[in-house]
């Protein structure tokens, strides 16, 4: 086989050109799905046995203590009611 054609600068501009465009192409087509890929990765982590383990900690909590800004304002409304 002869590889003198590759080594012609009259074919070195179109063998340039098309690895660039390649490239370009395998760039703006892979882009896109590798930001989809992290996002779903990062979405992926709030479902750990880790992390949901912390948010119903964090309900159990609230559920226990309840919010004070709620209790103390139902509190004020009755003894106003009551006046």
């Amino acid at each position: 086989m002869d590889f003198s054609l590759l080594f012609d600068l009259e074919y070195l501009p179109i063998i340039v050109g098309t690895l660039v465009g390649f490239g370009l192409l395998a760039a703006v087509l892979l882009v896109p799905v590798y930001r989809f890929l992290e996002r779903e990765r990062k979405v992926a982590q709030e479902w750990t046995p880790e992390a949901l383990a912390e948010r119903m900690q964090g309900q159990e909590t609230t559920a226990t203590n309840g919010p004070p800004s709620d209790v103390e304002s139902a509190a004020d409304d009755t003894d106003d009611a009551a006046e």
